[in-house]
């Protein structure tokens, strides 16, 4: 039992161990199979990258095969890669693919440089049509409508855009005499730099060096200066949308306070008709006060009057019809006057006098 057991043991020991190997192996394999998958992916890549050349050279070995013997054995030797081609073909596509990353770099950068470049010139762009719009507001459509018609005067317009055509034909000049400038000088920076080739007057690697650190300072301080510059253009843009609000707004209480005037002009011809209206009123008041006493009088004497003065019968009734007419006129004058009053102290009060001052 003890030697069946021992014997148990040691075969699955054997097993653990042949199992070990065989993974070995395995990964050995698999490793093998991904350096295998990379070089097949890398010559590849060469074949696209030269698949003319390539072309060329197996139709010039079809040629020479067919002048050979059918019968030779092919040598497989010949098949396959040398470790120096394999070397020279890892090398060609390293070079390759630094070129093609340095061309990468210097496209993008390009194309970064033509953006920012767009993006200023948009910028401006902008601001001027900002500008634009806020002077083509001012003196055209505030300063330019006629106070009579309430209409835009057509001279102002034509003058506005002769005189901006004006502008843009001295600012094409100017460009143009920059343009030339330029030109002047890359044509006189192509010329020095071609007399230093000439001549051999090369940079030295300091000189060089030394630039470049000049160079990058140069291009901080520009993109410092251009990052000021976009912030000073984006809060001139927001004054001059601020400026152009409250211009707005300074129009609507300039209209506001027209209508304003206009109402109070309204309300003083009101008052001064009222006023008027109150001296009227006055005047017949004191018309009918005087008549008023007059008829008081007048009935003082007929009630103080004696019997002799008694008139007859005929003149009694014609003289009682006269007091009777005279009592109804006064009545008649005294509901006037009352009226009037009620007329004038309503007035008063609606202009804001007191009465008892006047």
């Amino acid at each position: 039992m003890i030697q069946e057991q021992q014997q148990g043991i040691t075969e699955e020991e054997k097993e653990l161990i042949l199992i070990e190997e065989l993974s070995q192996k395995l990964e050995g394999l698999y490793k093998d199979m991904e350096q295998i998958r990379r070089e097949n992916l890398l010559f590849e890549s060469y074949i696209m990258r030269n698949s003319k050349d390539l072309q060329r050279e197996e139709e010039a070995e079809d040629k020479k095969q067919k002048t050979k013997k059918k019968d030779k054995p092919i040598d497989k030797k010949t098949m396959q890669l040398t470790n120096e081609e394999k070397y020279e073909i890892a090398q060609f596509e390293s070079d390759t693919l630094k070129k093609n990353i340095e061309e990468g770099r210097i496209r993008s950068d390009q194309i970064l440089e033509t953006l920012r470049a767009i993006l200023e010139e948009t910028d401006k762009a902008i601001t001027e049509i900002r500008k634009d719009a806020f002077d083509f507001q001012r003196e055209i459509l505030f300063a330019g409508e006629n106070t009579r018609t309430g209409k835009i005067e057509a001279e102002r317009i034509e003058k506005y855009f002769k005189e901006k055509l004006a502008q843009k034909d001295a600012q094409i000049e100017k460009y143009k005499q920059k343009k030339a400038n330029i030109e002047q000088q890359i044509t006189k920076t192509s010329n020095q730099i071609q007399k230093k080739e000439e001549m051999g007057d090369d940079l030295k690697f300091i000189d060089f060096h030394q630039l470049q650190i000049e160079n990058k300072k140069y291009v901080k301080q520009i993109d410092e200066k251009n990052k000021k510059l976009l912030g000073l253009k984006i809060a001139t843009g927001k004054i001059s949308s601020i400026l152009i609000e409250e211009r707005n707004q300074l129009q609507n209480e300039i209209d506001q306070c027209n209508k304003l005037i206009q109402e109070i002009d309204d309300k003083n011809k009101k008052i001064a008709k009222t006023q008027e209206q109150i001296k009227k009123v006055k005047r017949q008041i004191a018309s009918l006060t005087e008549k008023k006493k007059k008829f008081a009088i007048q009935l003082e004497q007929v009630n103080n009057a004696t019997n002799e003065d008694i008139p007859k019968a005929m003149t009694y009734v014609l003289q009682k019809r006269k007091e009777e007419e005279l009592v109804y006129k006064i009545r008649n004058t005294n509901r006037k006057i009352e009226i009037a009053e009620l007329a004038y102290q309503k007035a008063c009060k609606a202009l804001g006098i007191n009465p008892e001052k006047l």
